[in-house]
């Protein structure tokens, strides 16, 4: 009897959840009507989300689901009296096929989203958990238009309001900058967008939660770069001398001349589910996150789409103009984790190390099962790369160790090594199980380079067994120990 009785209870609850739609439950992000947007219709399950402009000609809707999310996006290009826009966008030409053209595509393509074009409609096979970008036929630079879907499971704990170490943003527009001290928590809420910065001053302990956005426009150059300096109110987040911190669903958008989320002598930092979007007209010196000293850092399931180098690696001694640097300084990143990210650079690079130092050093630097979708066609010093060591003064003496990249996907051609710092030395260095759609660019090595390994390494569909495959367009010292393996995926 008490078999048959929980067998009964369990068909009425499954009934219960199919007729009452626990199943597929969709909660879309508000949007404040100074960001909302109407160049796009997205509905999720039938269910109207909010479009927020970031800036230019990007956009994004986000939304907490269970289930399964099958997602329908409606072009509204021509609609006259639009919301949100702003100048510096690509005239829009449309042919007989449709705003949409005849390949429209949504990436990451590894995870094999089928899209159904109708007109000015596509529509999209279920979707899992992430980040996204539905994109039109031939989009790859960064003033053509996109529109990223931010997927998220339901959050499974929030802070209290009313908690005197929580500093609560409900939704809504919050003009300010926000100092964080040790042990507080910043809870930003769905709808709520914080338009100032961020700064983690000498703390420790300190976590940024939420599903809400900050947007910063600060006071910046159009014309010089100052976006590297490490000074409060200067990026979206800012952290110097921290220890501990935890950044999970926030969205950036920074739409100035400077870094994105720049960390000073910061340790034991962990990012999820975070997403950095820089949109500056120049398309100049938005990184995605840099670092000045420190490590034990770990970046999960976000999206960066940086307009300069999505990750980049310096000296902690920002007291010097990084552009004009003669001396020498110390310092070190260690310890960084990246994994299961989307990232799109618009110009430069996916890593950028150096400058200078004889006792500066990067090791153990990791990335796994991430998706390059895009990268910027541009040369300047060095060809844009998956890692590359650049200095405009040619100097860079420092050390790095121990870069590893694991499940790498490219979805556009890039050059794996662009390592121009003729002082700089590397060592163990290794690509496994990396493949690239398209020609690679040749890579460029004129630092000293000591083991250097390819397992697995299939671009352009080719496997790589020798320099050739790599290929590579210039080497001005000898790689000790390069090597190449068949591997096992």
């Amino acid at each position: 009897m008490s078999f048959q009785k929980n067998k009964f209870t369990l068909i009425l609850v499954i009934f219960f959840v199919l007729r009452h739609g626990y199943a597929q439950n969709i909660t879309p992000y508000s949007v404040p009507e100074e960001f909302a947007s109407a160049y796009y219709e997205v509905t999720v399950n039938g269910q109207s989300v909010a479009v927020f402009h970031a800036g230019l000609n990007v956009y994004f809707a986000g939304f907490d689901f269970t289930g399964n999310a099958k997602v329908s996006v409606t072009a509204r290009y021509e609609k006259s009296g639009y919301s949100g826009e702003t100048a510096n966008k690509n005239v829009i030409k449309v042919d007989e096929t449709g705003y949409w053209g005849t390949d429209p595509i949504v990436r990451p393509v590894s995870k094999n989203i089928q899209l159904k074009p109708g007109g000015k409609t596509v529509e999209m096979t279920p979707i899992q958990a992430g980040q996204y970008s539905v994109e039109r036929s031939g989009t790859s630079q960064f003033k053509d238009d996109v529109l990223f879907l931010f997927a998220n499971r339901p959050e499974t704990s929030r802070p209290r309001p009313a908690d005197p170490k929580v500093i609560y943003l409900k939704a809504g527009i919050h003009q300010q900058h926000i100092d964080l001290k040790s042990n507080q928590t910043l809870y930003i809420e769905a709808g709520a967008v914080l338009f100032g910065s961020i700064n983690i001053w000498d703390a420790k302990n300190v976590r940024i939660m939420g599903r809400g956005t900050v947007v910063y426009y600060g006071p910046q150059s159009e014309l010089f770069d100052f976006g590297w300096k490490n000074q409060k109110n200067w990026h979206p987040l800012t952290t110097r001398n921290v220890q501990g911190l935890t950044v999970g669903g926030i969205t950036f958008v920074g739409r100035s001349r400077t870094w994105s989320i720049q960390m000073h002598t910061t340790f034991d930092a962990v990012f999820d589910n975070v997403k950095v979007i820089a949109v500056n007209p120049q398309n100049m010196n938005g990184d995605g996150f840099d670092w000045y000293g420190g490590g034990r850092t770990k970046i999960t399931n976000s999206l960066v789409r940086s307009m300069d180098d999505c990750f980049a690696f310096f000296t902690p001694n920002s007291s010097l103009d990084m552009w004009a640097m003669a001396k020498n300084t110390d310092g070190e990143v260690k310890d960084i984790l990246i994994e299961n990210c989307v990232l799109w650079s618009s110009l430069a690079n996916v890593y950028r190390v150096g400058f200078n130092g004889q006792a500066l050093r990067t090791d153990n630097i990791v990335m796994k099962n991430s998706d390059i979708i895009h990268i910027s066609k541009g040369e300047w010093h060095a060809p844009n790369s998956v890692i590359c060591a650049v200095s405009p003064n040619n100097k860079g003496k420092a050390f790095h160790a121990n870069f590893r990249f694991e499940h790498v996907r490219f979805e556009e051609p890039a050059a794996l090594l662009g390592l121009q710092n003729e002082e700089a030395q590397f060592r163990n260095i290794v690509f496994k199980n990396i493949t690239m759609n398209g020609e690679p660019v040749p890579s460029l090595v004129k630092s000293t380079v000591a083991n250097l390994t390819f397992e697995n390494v299939i671009l352009n569909g080719k496997l790589v067994t020798e320099k050739a495959g790599v290929p590579f367009k210039l080497i001005t010292k000898e790689i000790k120990n390069l090597a190449f393996f068949p591997g096992n995926k």
